[in-house]
């Protein structure tokens, strides 16, 4: 079943083959430590036999992060390519299938965790897979949300230079993700102080480009849950 481009604002198939070199380079390691830090102050280990829904999963590098934490997880994308490299990986704990994110093949209350990393800027209906992920998560359980930030220097400069994936998404501010997630239940969010403090171009502050090259990691990335 082939479903590339089901709600979504920018088609990463091609992309699949090279997408994970990023991880590779000193920028990417960094970037990765901070992020996955964040979230693991705020998702905590597995406790046996729980199951996390990964949604907009990818190559399956952050279904391999959550498996390390104990949890059973299933990974879904729209993109055949990603869900083919993902199966390529040796991921022990993690099942891979295609799937759009605005209708979740799964029955109701099916998981402890629903996630989706660097996912949501580029749905083009947000609410629609809010709603499916909600319906997908058990009573008491949690959803966790990670996203670009809009605010952040490096991002600023991604969009500034048309720079595709950027330039087709939507990002979201510290402040939009709390309005987004907040019908849904109570929001921790994790981000670096500096992040909520950035301007966007015409407003009090705008950050030059060379700025990115100076910002933390932890600027660039937002990570909510939401226990509904």
């Amino acid at each position: 079943m082939m479903m590339d481009n089901a709600h979504s604002l920018f088609d990463f198939g091609p992309l699949a083959a090279e997408y994970d070199r990023w991880y590779d380079t000193s920028a990417g390691r960094s970037h990765d430590q901070y992020q996955k830090n964040l979230v693991r102050s705020l998702l905590p280990a597995a406790k046996p036999g729980e199951r996390l829904l990964d949604v907009g999963c990818g190559t399956g590098h952050w279904s391999r992060f959550f498996a390390s934490l104990g949890y059973a997880v299933v990974g879904v994308d729209t993109s055949g390519q990603m869900i083919d490299v993902a199966k390529a990986n040796d991921s022990p704990q993690c099942d891979f299938e295609i799937a759009d994110a605005c209708n979740l093949p799964f029955d109701a209350d099916s998981f402890e965790v629903v996630a989706a990393m660097a996912t949501m800027e580029f749905v083009s209906d947000a609410h629609g897979a809010l709603t499916e992920m909600f319906r997908c998560v058990k009573p008491m359980g949690r959803v966790l949300i990670g996203t670009l930030n809009r605010l952040a220097p490096i991002n600023q400069n991604r969009l500034a230079r048309d720079k595709e994936p950027y330039a087709s998404a939507h990002l979201f501010s510290p402040e939009d993700i709390k309005k987004l997630l907040g019908q849904y239940g109570r929001v921790r969010m994790g981000v670096s102080p500096e992040a909520a403090t950035h301007k966007l171009p015409g407003n009090t502050r705008s950050v030059p480009p060379q700025a990115a090259e100076l910002e933390q990691p932890g600027d660039a990335f937002i990570v909510a849950e939401v226990r509904p």
